[in-house]
């Protein structure tokens, strides 16, 4: 039982870590028009706004909490 929810779980948190990242990298886009800009934003900082900041922060905090819980799923039921 505790496999599946871990499981369920791990799903969710790296497919809403995705949707989240998008959305803020989305955000960025259109206000600015600088779709360059989206791809800069992984090596250069980039002016993001509060909103877009905070659904990127919570996109990347989702999806590394999402590989945690991978991990962990993996160290206690491997495969």
């Amino acid at each position: 039982m505790l496999e599946t929810i871990t499981n369920v779980a791990e799903i969710l948190l790296l497919v809403f870590g995705l949707m989240f990242i998008t959305m803020g990298v989305g955000q960025y886009g259109w206000r600015t028009a600088d779709w360059g800009g989206v791809v800069k934003m992984f090596y250069q900082r980039i002016c993001m706004n509060t909103s877009e900041y905070k659904w990127y922060r919570l996109g990347v905090s989702s999806f590394v909490f999402g590989v945690i819980v991978r991990i962990v799923n993996l160290t206690i039921w491997p495969v």
